[in-house]
């Protein structure tokens, strides 16, 4: 017994996590965790959704930024001349296709329906970019034997956000606001039910006479295609779209099903086999759908130190979602832009320092930590399995392990940071190599989640 969540479904799921994010009674952040080495190669360890993963990352936790939004994302494929594009199908996983549809260096996105093809059926180079059809409602054929199909235009803001080396963002408009979404919307709501989009050629036949014709036979309307056929086998070498300024008027429309005939002068000692391309609702009435946005993607970019709430001069290793975390004295929610989640002590008669990532030593309490960040009179700290949870004893003297007749200081007071770590649902851990925060640096975060 085999089964599967479709598409739909996909985006259902992730249309509820995007819903659960604008809701009011929520705050997402990422956290970032990790300032101890992995190793000492840094070798960078896999994750198996463990509890004690769960555990580490948030006893390890530096800081969080709460989250504004989250996008659809697509792989991203850049039109480029000499390239042969893949068409859009639909008997094969969109994913798996590969290239078939394209973002142009104007931000528009633009679905390949049909290649360019030799004349012996075989595809060829793109080589006109989809640019020059504009972004109307209708496909067009460019010279190169292309048909291309606008969909949308990123906008500079989603850009910024979303639009990575790797994926793209994808989103339906409900209401326009702009021209860019004013566009959109207009390819929307012109989008044709039923439509047949392209034709795949299963079995090139023979014996067809060069001026056979295509037949459709479904129970939609208008739809017409064209067969170029081999003069010496008699093969049908490509199935078009009939040509025309207007490629849509013969892509039909109310299309469930439909089947494709050959009418021919003479008979064929070997039947051709073409498959029509049916879109159920219409290439652009959803772009999420028309090429296969199942990735959430998640962004923050945290910029310097943050007003103190981040560390600089210190790097991490983790990065992590986390949902309605809470403060850590009276439990209440925690919604504050920015928030510390590291321990800190407050310190005096120091002598000498304590460098980021030293190891500190309690001297009655024997209770171990690792340094985060030092100033002149605190230090921020954290404990994990390799510290132990010991805690540190008021009046105490603390000692740095590598040093303790140099750096060493008496602890006065010892309190938790603005957030509690243990608190909030932890969605999601990347582990990563070590990264280095500056203050006059800013991280351009990007989580990204299949479905």
């Amino acid at each position: 017994m085999t089964a599967i969540a479709t598409n739909k479904f996909k985006k259902l799921l992730i249309e509820s996590v995007i819903n659960d994010l604008g809701a009011d009674s929520n705050e997402y952040y990422v956290g970032l965790s990790k300032s101890d080495q992995w190793s000492i190669n840094e070798t960078v360890p896999g994750l198996a959704n463990t509890e004690e993963e769960d555990r580490n990352f948030r006893t390890n936790l530096q800081s969080i930024k709460t989250l504004i939004n989250a996008s659809f994302v697509s792989l991203r494929y850049n039109w480029s001349n000499g390239t042969i594009y893949k068409s859009y199908s639909d008997s094969t996983v969109l994913g798996s296709i590969g290239q078939y549809y394209v973002l142009t260096e104007n931000q528009r996105i633009y679905i390949c329906l049909e290649p360019g093809k030799d004349a012996t059926g075989l595809p060829v180079a793109s080589t006109i970019n989809p640019d020059t059809i504009g972004t109307g409602t209708i496909s067009k054929r460019t010279s190169d034997g292309y048909v291309w199909k606008y969909l949308l235009t990123l906008s500079s803001v989603r850009s910024n956000f979303f639009l990575s080396a790797n994926y793209l963002p994808v989103n339906k408009v409900s209401t326009a606001t702009n021209t860019v979404e004013t566009t959109q919307l207009g390819i929307q709501n012109a989008a044709v039910p039923g439509s047949i989009v392209g034709y795949r050629l299963l079995n090139a036949g023979a014996g067809y006479s060069p001026t056979s014709t295509i037949n459709i036979i479904g129970n939609g309307t208008g739809a017409a295609a064209t067969a170029t056929v081999d003069a010496t086998t008699g093969s049908i070498t490509k199935i078009e779209i009939t040509d025309s300024s207007n490629e849509s008027q013969f892509i039909g429309s109310g299309y469930n099903y439909a089947n494709v005939t050959i009418t021919s002068d003479t008979t064929p000692t070997t039947s051709a086999i073409i498959k029509p391309i049916i879109s159920r609702d219409g290439i652009g009435a959803d772009p999420r759908d028309d090429i296969n946005a199942n990735y959430l993607m998640f962004n923050v970019k945290p910029d310097g130190a943050e007003g103190g709430d981040f560390l600089v001069n210190q790097d991490f290793r983790q990065v992590g979602l986390i949902k309605n975390p809470k403060e850590p004295i009276n439990d209440s929610d925690f919604v504050l832009t920015t928030g510390n989640a590291l321990n800190k002590l407050s310190i005096s008669s120091v002598s000498g320092s304590f460098a980021n990532d030293a190891t500190i030593r309690g001297v009655t309490s024997d209770a171990s930590a690792y340094v985060n960040k030092y100033t002149s009179n605190t230090i921020y700290y954290h404990q994990n399995e390799n510290t132990g949870y010991t805690p540190f004893t008021l009046g105490e003297s603390i000692q740095d392990s590598a040093d303790p007749g140099g750096n060493n200081a008496t602890i006065d007071a010892d309190s938790s940071g603005e957030v509690n770590p243990f608190s909030g649902e932890l969605f999601y851990i990347e582990n990563r190599s070590p990264v280095t925060r500056d203050s006059a640096q800013t991280e351009d975060i990007k989580i990204i989640v299949q479905l």
